[in-house]
């Protein structure tokens, strides 16, 4: 009787640790991502960078070279980025913003939206351990 107990523990600790990868494949990327992370994510073409930030601050510190520049603050933020993966919303996406927490609102609103493979990048443009803090080019804006 004890054996069996332990064979049945033994297999739904299996199972759910089947269950538990499954949802970490299906939910694609972290929900954040270090700035080298990132930067080499989109470097090898293998996905977007999009800053979310406000116009005003793009010219502040400038947009990293490899980013699109949509604001959270656009009514058309989902359309645009839409637009801009071709309508895939399995395309890998890192948000970024000045520190960390609108690229997190702004990947919440993605998701929301059906993307699947969405993440924020920690630290941000600005931030500590961000874009600029890893001495990472960035580009005058406009």
């Amino acid at each position: 009787m004890k054996r069996f107990r332990l064979t049945a523990r033994a297999i739904l600790i299996t199972a759910g640790t089947l269950c538990l990868s499954a949802g970490a494949v299906a939910q694609g990327l972290p929900a954040e991502m270090p700035v080298p992370r990132a930067d080499l994510m989109v470097r090898k073409a293998d996905g977007l960078l999009i800053d979310v930030r406000t116009p005003e601050e793009w010219a502040q510190t400038g947009v990293p070279v490899t980013a699109h520049t949509i604001s959270l603050d656009d009514d058309a933020f989902v359309a645009r980025i839409e637009k801009i993966a071709r309508g895939d919303k399995s395309k890998r996406i890192a948000l970024i913003c000045r520190t960390g927490n609108r690229s997190a609102q702004a990947r919440d609103v993605l998701l929301a939206a059906g993307f699947e493979n969405v993440t924020s990048v920690a630290g941000g443009v600005a931030g500590t351990e961000g874009w600029i803090d890893a001495d990472l080019p960035v580009r005058p804006y406009p």
